[in-house]
């Protein structure tokens, strides 16, 4: 049954990125201005091409790289200062202000002074940290804070251990919150990360061929390279879903018989 229900899910999943394409293709045709909006076919053969050449595959690293660099220094610290958060109400008071500061400044000021600050390098490490960063303290927090009280307390009684606490306790607590933070962070960082490349201008990178490729009125380039962040994208939260929300609704449902 769990097969059937994968697979009814793949078939409309699939579905849904023909009709686009389909949608695309009949735009194409009616704008008829390959400048402005150049047809699937011409961006899917770019992008052929693009995966040929050894470039590419130095290109997708640097950005990869600088990515996930910066998301897993956010999510490190995240979970630890939001575990913290949630379990002290003297910590989250302290916090609050430098989550609502962070999240309420906009991605831009946070680029244009990581330019001033930093290297070309260094500067999409630093907004992704930035902007990742309170998503997941306080996804972290809202788990922590949504531990049943009366396991709380049983757990006290029968004086377990804190690494057990925490395995056996918040870790559950904290997974279905922790899911939703790195999807939203995940889907905000590679936004983020190619408008910080295409303004800092590092050596290797996808935003920086992405500008080029404006600059030198390369649709189908532009087209072919957003191809490519947004199946990287896709590719990520699929394998998000696989490892870690299905294995927490597999071990809850355990759980809970």
């Amino acid at each position: 049954m769990r097969l059937s229900i994968i697979n009814r899910n793949l078939i409309f999943s699939s579905l849904a990125i023909v009709l686009l394409i389909i949608g695309w293709h009949f735009a194409a045709l009616k704008i008829n201005h390959s400048l402005l909006l150049p047809a699937p076919a011409a961006v899917f053969r770019e992008v052929g091409q693009l995966i040929t050449t050894g470039d590419f595959w130095r290109h997708l690293g640097a950005t990869l790289w600088r990515g996930l660099t910066g998301f897993m220094i956010s999510f490190l610290l995240g979970l630890i200062l939001g575990y913290l958060s949630g379990r002290s109400a003297t910590v989250r008071s302290f916090l609050r202000p430098l989550i609502i500061f962070i999240r309420s400044t906009p991605s831009m000021s946070l680029i244009i002074l990581s330019l001033i600050w930093f290297k070309g390098e260094l500067v999409a490490i630093f907004v992704i940290f930035l902007v990742v960063f309170p998503i997941i303290i306080q996804n972290t927090s809202e788990g922590i804070l949504n531990v049943s009280n009366d396991l709380k307390e049983l757990f006290l009684v029968y004086r377990i251990k804190k690494r057990h606490q925490i395995m056996a306790l918040y870790l559950p607590s904290i997974v279905p919150y922790l899911a939703a933070g790195i999807a939203t962070g995940m889907g905000i960082m590679w936004k983020i990360l190619i408008a910080a490349e295409v303004l800092s201008y590092p050596s290797w990178g996808i935003g920086v061929q992405m500008d080029l490729a404006r600059v030198y009125l390369q649709t189908e380039k532009v087209f072919a390279w957003t191809l490519v962040v947004m199946t990287i994208g896709i590719i990520f939260d699929y394998l998000l879903d696989y490892f870690l929300r299905k294995p927490f609704l597999t071990w809850k449902g355990a759980s809970d018989v």
